[in-house]
């Protein structure tokens, strides 16, 4: 079993105290101090894009015993909402909260990227750790609490059951690896193409190497067979909690019908019509997005792969995981392409594959490795802690740069927050950009529609579901006459291309019928419903600022009463 093979095979033991003492000394204690101080810093640092709003839906699920579909609708997997609903009732909706939650999310990757580890030796673990935390807090604070990053668990302990877990029961490892890998469905299925990799690895992972083609087949379906069984637990587990609320079927139709226009968006939030889509891809997988802009981290990872893999001195088991992770790594960069979006936190994957990677060159090669294998790998090793050292500086010194998004949405918590009363309603119009939602969340506003997604309106929007959307987000929102409307002017939370618009009339002849509006900035407007208990005051107020040629200017400063 493989699993077992590579055990106590890291490399003999040798008189290389010294050697380790300085690595220590000058990479893993440095890097260590540097994560701990920039994480300590980042406990500050605001939350915006997609964490307020899955944190919103949290807050429906959790306080107002809201439920996926039946009273929110969504086109995200039910596991992204469940896990959102427990994060905001331990660790709330604040900015201190959320990063607590983050920071502890991270402790449990980093405790299984350990293990992933532990068959290279101690200090290539420990390195593993510590790249990945300053890579992950490097992100900054749009990038956490993000789907991707939860699923760095699932994929994480997939990897260990294909691998190392198990060894004496095989079936119950393929049994338990096709669970983990069903699991990451729940939250975000694309990153399931991992799984495929460790399928084709389980089938080759056998001492039988001389087997024919019709073995080799019986094999395949043997362990394809225990690995759906194995995933079907996850998948039905959804089934049933959509079934508890009645709402399977619609959520069915969901992916049926309306997830493909979804997945149609690019990440450019353009619709590509035809002949736009491979030149867009080819372009934006080439890009530097997978690097962040940082080519030490490609030089790491292309030595680190070339020294490994090339080394006579690696043991074959450990050569074989070595593989194994390289296929792994060349996944997860392509992994993007099948959403045709390319933002920094759909690399997430790829990311612990590349601190993995860099984290190897500091393996402990044994005594008869060439003496130019053994410098080159800790020069370069050397060079990358170097580099994070020089690029974090800033960060180091200053905290994050403050995301307008953030100021966006505390701007709206204080003016809804000193209105609202029990029993209002607000009706937030955006994608994830604008800060609606946010403000939302921490005034703990119920949405008036079923419509928290703003964007669903307004692309594809000649497709019969999206019409349905439409239609029934209008009666919704004449039904209930939320007290206050905010509709973003962002243009990144609309969606441009073929058969998109910004263009609403009904929405805009029910608003300018009952509404008026009380607010308005370069980013968002917020109307307000004419039998408002503040309506005359916020009409008058409205008039006042918008005289002035400054007004947004002198309605930032004036004091909210």
């Amino acid at each position: 079993m493989f699993g077992v093979s590579f055990r106590g095979q890291t490399s003999t033991r040798q008189s290389t105290h010294l050697g380790s003492l300085f690595l220590f000394s000058v990479f893993h204690i440095p890097l260590t101090i540097l994560f701990g101080v920039i994480l300590f810093k980042s406990m500050s640092w605001e939350t915006v894009l997609d964490a307020p709003m899955f944190m919103y839906t949290g807050f429906l699920m959790d306080e107002l015993g809201m439920a996926p579909m039946r009273d929110f609708f969504t086109y995200n997997m039910v596991g992204t909402h469940v896990i959102y609903r427990w994060l905001y009732h331990f660790f709330g909706a604040e900015v201190l909260g959320m990063r607590i939650a983050d920071t502890a999310i991270l402790a449990v990757i980093l405790l299984l990227l350990s293990q992933v580890l532990r068959p290279f030796g101690f200090r290539v673990a420990w390195a593993g750790m510590v790249l990945f935390g300053l890579l992950h807090v490097m992100l900054g604070s749009h990038c956490y609490l993000q789907r991707d990053f939860f699923a760095l668990v699932p994929i994480q302990l997939s990897i260990l059951s294909a691998t190392a877990w198990f060894g004496n029961k095989p079936w119950l490892r393929w049994f338990m690896t096709g669970l983990f890998v069903a699991s990451i469905a729940t939250i975000k299925p694309h990153l399931m193409l991992g799984g495929l990799v460790l399928y084709g690895f389980m089938i080759m992972d056998t001492d039988s190497t001389l087997l024919g083609a019709r073995a080799w087949a019986k094999r395949a379906v043997r362990v394809g067979l225990w690995c759906i069984l194995g995933g079907s637990i996850p998948i039905l587990w959804m089934a049933a909690y959509l079934g508890y609320y009645g709402q399977l079927a619609a959520f069915t139709q969901v992916l049926i019908e309306y997830f493909p226009l979804h997945a149609d968006i690019s990440g450019a939030h353009k619709v590509l019509g035809p002949g736009e889509t491979i030149p867009y891809v080819l372009d934006r997988v080439l890009d530097h997005t997978a690097w962040d802009e940082n080519f030490q981290l490609a030089l790491g990872v292309g030595v680190a792969l070339a020294l490994f893999l090339a080394a006579p001195t690696v043991p074959s088991g450990l050569r074989r995981y070595g593989g194994l992770l390289a296929v792994l790594a060349l996944a997860y960069f392509l992994y993007p392409c099948i959403a045709k979006r390319f933002y920094d936190h759909h690399y997430y994957s790829f990311r612990m594959m590349t601190a993995i990677w860099i984290s190897i060159l500091l393996y402990r090669w044994s005594a008869d490795t060439p003496l130019r294998i053994r410098l080159c790998s800790w020069g370069v090793a050397l060079y990358v802690a170097g580099s994070l050292f020089y690029l974090n500086v800033d960060t180091l010194q200053n905290p994050a740069l403050q995301a307008t998004g953030y100021f966006r949405a505390a701007r709206m918590e204080q003016w809804l927050g000193s209105r609202l009363e029990p029993g209002d309603t607000v009706q937030g119009i955006e994608w994830a950009f604008c800060g609606s939602s946010h403000a939302m969340l921490l005034t703990k506003a119920k949405p008036a529609t079923h419509t928290i997604w703003g964007e669903v309106l307004f692309h594809h929007v000649s497709h019969p579901f999206v019409k349905k959307l439409r239609k029934d987000f209008l009666e919704q929102l004449t039904a209930s006459e939320p007290r206050f409307i905010i509709r973003s002017k962002n243009p990144m939370d609309y969606v441009e291309g073929v058969d998109c618009t910004q263009s609403f009339p009904g929405f805009d002849a029910y608003v300018a019928e009952n509404y008026f509006p009380a607010l308005e900035s370069k980013d968002f407007r917020i109307w307000e419903l004419n039998s408002s208990p503040t309506a005359a005051k916020d009409r008058e107020r409205y008039k006042r600022i918008n005289a002035a040629p400054t007004g947004d200017f002198l309605d930032l400063l004036e004091t909210v009463d």
